[in-house]
């Protein structure tokens, strides 16, 4: 009870402090009449028995202040008059205000930036139910599992309530809705069990069962889609969609906050996943589904790995297979993980980036808050003197210095909603695009906010302690401080500096290395020409006439684009070179005896004639592939260098036979070219062994295909009429998807292109913060030695002695840095030197190169304070001192 009577007190105090305060000094005015009047009563004179009673009293004032402190929320007043008055000193310096806001919000507003991609990747958690009961099963890297292996799984675990699968790749569509509309959507492949097991409970009608499973016909829609196509039409269940030529019917709308399990990559169509051919859904080895489970409750992720890693062994021994099937089990709360995977190092690095362009940030404005402290050294020592304390006053100025980085959070807020666009497109690929939503959630404000109270504090401590920290007695006389003291004054500035260029030494050196290994990359000989080539998904149409010959299809699509103006060659391949998707066989070769657990897998590339041509792919031994090869004539195979060497070693592979392990494939194949090794994934991987087919002796019908224009102008002008011209061939031939091979390219490189640039990006920032910094520090310790400049030059020293004096102490400075820096970029570099290409990270010439552009940038920094010091008039100096 005495606990509430006390808070129930505070809170009045609070809450009616004015009325108050207005009776406390009622009830003090009161009793210095009384003293008044009994001292009149007693004799006085009523001017003296005032001052008598004023004596007796103590001090009205000091009376006040203990009734506040009474009250218990003196704190609470002290913070209020703190922030007014540090307001004000922030108003009465615009110009300083303005420079270090700016500068806080660019080192804030990138960390803002690089934390909120962070959340959006690896912290957001999937809206479902328990989503960290979710695991994902992959083989080792996160790649794809089967459709059987799915099914054994699913039937046989005892450490899983629910496990489902959906297909690794999204897919893209254009459905018509009547009246001419077409919208464009994605749409995945799922499993039954889907959003059962997710927990996700449609809005309208029901999620996907066996029924459409068995039947392949079904389709949950987004809220998305629903609301922009439909107008949320409650009617929409029972509606059909024409998706890929066949046709689904609407049964249930996903609620609006989910939008599928892969992070950034929405999903506004679900589908059943018997859509996929029954071929693929039955073979073990057809990698085509990632795969997630939910744990039963009190199961943990290591349980879970051991029983998979059981069953995993069944399988092996039940479908013989010569291989050992690891399984990895990964948590999944947050979505599927290929983006994480693929983005969560790049992210780490670039946080540590963006923190120490924080950090340097924080150095120059606390290079300012010292200069300004040096000019409101007067106003420290009169209030020092006058009874005010030195914690009060470092509070004061503390204040001072969070207001100054919480206004600069909150403008970096803006520069962070501006750069998270940025950061998107950069990650985002003609592969995989991204779409990520930036919530201003309570994660990013309180990064945010604890960023600018971190801030605030780092850069603002030291020059309170060094505002505080007077002597007195030559400040109140208004003495000129010795020189020894102005040495004194300038050294945490100089220290702050030379820390600066070391943080800085390590942001250069990272943004040369990751450059250079771009530069690596882009200068790669990728065994064929990406310049130039427009790349057109094609596909055939499920509702056409039975008996038609789909290669003839692709074969009249190829001339009619071959006789447009403009283009060079063109050609046709079941996939695109960079494109991701993968066929592999197993080759068995005649004389070839491979090792157990080899890796006998070959890529199955099915083109038309024309394809090394517009490839640029030279043909190094044998012949291309002409109008002999069709499915009448024996068959025949171009392989790569890689293919010939590994299987074919010291002879010449012309002529030889070889033959797939495939049912597909019952015959062998004779080889009839050589091409040149050419990179089909990554630039980073070296070129897998290939083997070509002729399209007209594929081993089953192209119902999908990527057409490849070489033009004689930019592809990304002409994709429009070659579509066009695409789908005027015949209304089976239907064209999804338009790009080029140089997106596609670059698609592989997104990783390097991110770092590469960003860490550039930060690198110049810090190069200019640290010749601010310097710039500002310099003509400081010029400003303060401008009568020892003036008795140099009196005595006789020249004026280029000045001018070399002020150079060589700030190279100094700047190399001391330097020295500093060097060492500490060398080791981190080692720790992400797996993200480096043809470089290592203890490159000489890159270290090198870092060191002159920091002396550079110094000397540059240094030049105009100097100049003006040289310019310095000995007479005037005096006169000034």
């Amino acid at each position: 009870m005495l606990y509430l009577s006390k808070l129930r007190a505070r809170l009045r105090a609070f809450f009616r402090k004015s009325r108050l305060e207005d009776e406390m000094s009622e009830e003090l005015r009161f009793h210095v009449e009384r003293q008044i009047e009994d001292h009149i009563k007693a004799g006085m004179a009523p001017r003296e028995a005032r001052y008598a009673a004023l004596r007796a009293f103590g001090g009205v004032e000091l009376v006040k202040e203990e009734c506040r402190d009474a009250r218990g929320l003196r704190i609470i007043d002290d913070l209020g008059r703190d922030l007014r008055y540090g307001l004000r000193m922030l108003r009465r310096s615009p110009g300083f205000t303005i420079v270090a806001m700016v500068t806080l919000a660019l080192g804030i507003g990138a960390n803002t930036a690089i934390f909120s991609l962070i959340d959006a990747v690896l912290l957001r958690m999937l809206p479902v139910r328990d989503p960290r009961q979710l695991v994902e099963l992959s083989r080792p890297g996160g790649r794809t599992l089967s459709h059987p292996f799915f099914e054994y799984i699913r039937d046989h675990n005892d450490v899983f309530s629910g496990v489902f699968a959906i297909t690794s790749g999204r897919y893209e569509a254009g459905i018509p809705l009547g009246e001419g509309a077409v919208y464009d959507v994605r749409y995945s492949l799922v499993s039954s069990g889907y959003f059962e097991v997710l927990g996700v409970v449609p809005v309208l009608g029901r999620a996907l069962d066996e029924r459409d499973l068995m039947r392949a016909d079904g389709a949950v829609i987004g809220y998305g889609l629903w609301e922009r196509a439909f107008g949320r039409d409650p009617g929409v269940l029972g509606r059909n969609l024409r998706i890929g030529g066949r046709p689904y019917t609407i049964v249930g709308v996903a609620p609006p906050e989910f939008l599928g399990v892969a992070a950034g990559q929405p999903d506004d169509i679900w589908l059943p996943i018997t859509r996929i051919d029954r071929q693929t859904l039955q073979n073990p080895v057809a990698f085509v589904l990632r795969i997630m489970a939910r744990l039963k409750p009190g199961v943990t992720e290591r349980q879970a790995r051991a029983n998979v890693d059981v069953l995993a062994r069944q399988l092996r021994e039940e479908w013989k297979l010569d291989w050992q099937p690891a399984i990895e089990v990964t948590p999944a709360g947050g979505g599927l993980t290929q983006l994480r995977r693929r983005f969560s190092r790049p992210l780490a690095v670039l946080m540590s980036l963006v923190g120490l362009v924080l950090l340097i940030a924080s150095v120059n404005v606390a290079n300012l808050l010292l200069a300004r402290a040096a000019a409101r050294q007067k106003e420290m020592a009169v209030r020092l003197s006058i009874g005010a304390g030195r914690a009060r006053l470092l509070r004061q100025l503390l204040t001072e210095s969070i207001l100054l980085a919480g206004s600069g959070g909150a403008l970096g807020l803006l520069f962070a909603s501006w750069a998270q666009k940025v950061l998107v497109r950069f990650i985002s690929t003609a592969v995989v695009p991204v779409d990520l939503s930036f919530d201003l959630d309570y994660r990013v404000l309180g990064f945010t906010s604890a960023a600018s109270l971190c801030t605030g504090i780092l850069f603002g401590l030291a020059p309170a302690l060094a505002a505080t920290r007077l002597d007195l007695t030559p400040m109140l006389k208004g003495g000129v401080s010795s020189a020894g003291g102005e040495r004194a004054r300038l050294r945490p500035g100089r220290l702050l500096i030379a820390g600066q260029v070391a943080v800085s030494s390590v942001l250069l050196v990272g943004a040369l290395l990751f450059a250079r290994s771009l530069h690596n990359l882009n200068s790669l000989d990728a065994g064929f020409n990406p310049q130039k080539i427009a790349l057109l998904r094609a596909e055939l149409a499920d509702d056409g006439p039975r008996g038609v010959d789909p290669a003839r299809l692709y074969e009249q699509a190829l001339e009619r684009l071959s006789a447009l103006p403009g283009v060079q060659s063109v050609g046709l391949s079941s996939e695109s070179l960079f494109q991701g998707n993968t066929w592999t066989e197993a080759v068995i070769a005649p004389g070839y005896h491979a090792r157990p657990g080899e890796d006998r897998d070959a890529v199955i590339l099915v083109v038309s004639r024309g394809f090394f041509k517009t490839m640029q792919t030279p043909v190094l031994r044998g012949r291309d592939f002409g109008p002999q090869d069709h499915e009448n004539t024996p068959r025949v195979a171009v392989v790569n260098e890689a293919m010939a060497q590994h299987y074919f070693p010291g002879t010449d592979a012309i002529g030889r036979t070889f033959m797939l392990d495939s049912r597909d494939f019952p015959g062998p194949l004779a080889i009839v070219g050589v091409v040149r090794d050419a990179k089909y994934r990554s630039l980073r991987q070296p070129a897998p062994r290939i083997v070509y087919l002729p399209m007209r002796q594929a081993p089953v019908p192209l119902g999908m295909a990527t057409i490849e224009v070489r033009t004689a102008a930019d592809p990304e002008k002409v994709t429009d009429v070659l579509w066009r011209e695409v789908q005027s061939v015949n209304r089976l031939l239907r064209v999804g998807s338009a790009t080029t091979q140089v997106r596609l390219v670059e698609s592989t490189i997104v990783q390097e292109r991110l770092l590469a640039h960003l860490s550039g990006f930060f690198g110049v920032l810090a190069a200019l913060l640290v010749s601010l910094g310097l710039y500002g520090v310099t003509s400081y310790a010029v400003s303060q030695r401008i009568g020892e400049i003036g008795i140099r030059l009196a005595l006789g020293a020249q004026r280029r002695d000045v001018l070399r004096l002020v150079l060589l102490e700030s190279l100094a400075l700047v190399a001391s840095g330097v020295l500093l820096g060097l060492p500490a970029a060398f080791a981190l570099s080692r720790l992400v030197e797996s993200l480096f290409f043809g470089v290592s990270g203890s490159d000489p010439i890159t270290l090198a190169l870092a060191a002159s552009l920091l002396l550079a940038v110094g000397m540059l920094s240094a030049s105009l304070p100097a100049r003006r010091a040289a310019r310095v008039d000995p007479m005037a100096a005096f006169r000034y001192e």
